[in-house]
């Protein structure tokens, strides 16, 4: 990734416009363009400006960038707080206003996995695992889902690289979420199987993972194995109360997991009552939450007119 280009995604991350960046850091417009387009070089004192605005070493992260065997907590640290900052612009903005700066920030993250010493290399292969499957997820979001499988088997892979059962697990689940697409039902139940089989995972991604297989059994008409699932997702949700999900997960609270909840109960024909589960799941959810996308469409999957409203 070059330096102008690492420039733009972390400052796009930051949900700076170029505009607020010259202000904040006089230097004009037009030339801030021109230089986190790779039309002029980086000069020390814009280097120097952007580290101050987004309060991240883009220096480090630039000297790593161009050798990534060099890369070290430090920087592996920055790239996650860039990337935090991402998906809450996402939350904002959309899936597609983000996706440009996050292919950028997977394909450098990739490079530091390749080429990382050993001492760094499972920490690299772990946080390159999460930004690729946050990359699948937003190229699924945005229908292009033969783009987004590819991306989440390359996340799996990674996590497998990165001997991080919570990866592995999270990666897989989303792998088969999308694959669902594809209409190739015996490949992702054993996704699923796979996911669920990874041992010890964290408690929120054991729930997250069982209510999914509910939903997808569900979907696919085998009531009796569904409402099997679903009494152990239950339990499995009951176990995590009170956990703190991952870094991952954070758009996971016990509100979005009513929902997804309800969205299992009207696959089953339980239409009031999964409308009732997700109306109270929305109603203990975080604000910034309650606008996205991403709740928008769990909620049509209880009743299309929910996702209507919350989209709206």
């Amino acid at each position: 990734m070059e330096p102008g280009a690492l420039m733009r995604a972390a400052r796009e991350a930051a949900g700076i416009s170029l505009r607020a960046m010259a202000e904040r850091s006089y230097y004009s417009k037009a030339y801030l363009s021109l230089i986190e387009t790779g039309q002029r070089p980086v000069p020390a004192g814009v280097a120097a400006a952007y580290n101050r605005v987004l309060d991240v070493d883009l220096g480090r992260l630039t000297a790593v960038a161009r050798m990534p065997a060099g890369v070290d907590t430090a920087a592996l640290s920055d790239v996650g707080v860039v990337l935090a900052a991402t998906r809450r612009i996402e939350d904002a903005a959309g899936a597609l206003t983000v996706l440009p700066a996050v292919r950028g920030m997977a394909e450098m993250a990739e490079t530091f996995a390749d080429q990382a010493r050993s001492a760094r290399a499972e920490a690299s292969a772990s946080i390159a695992s999460e930004i690729v499957q946050y990359r699948g997820w937003l190229e699924h979001a945005i229908g292009a889902d033969a783009a987004a499988r590819r991306s989440l088997g390359t996340a799996v892979n990674l996590a497998k690289a990165s001997r991080d059962p919570d990866r592995l697990a999270h990666s897989l689940g989303f792998l088969g979420y999308v694959t669902v697409s594809a209409g190739n039902y015996g490949e992702v139940v054993a996704l699923s199987d796979a996911a669920l089989a990874v041992r010890d995972t964290h408690p929120i991604i054991t729930a997250y993972g069982r209510m999914r297989r509910a939903e997808l059994l569900a979907a696919h008409g085998e009531t009796g194995e569904a409402q099997r699932a679903l009494a152990l997702a239950d339990a499995a949700a009951e176990a995590a109360d009170g956990i703190d999900p991952p870094a991952s997960m954070y758009w996971w609270s016990t509100g979005f997991g009513a929902v997804q909840r309800g969205g299992v109960l009207s696959l089953l024909g339980h239409t009031a009552e999964a409308i009732g589960e997700a109306t109270h799941g929305l109603a203990a959810m975080p604000a910034e939450h309650r606008r996205t996308e991403w709740l928008a469409s769990a909620l049509r999957r209880v009743d299309p007119d929910m996702g209507a409203d919350e989209s709206g």
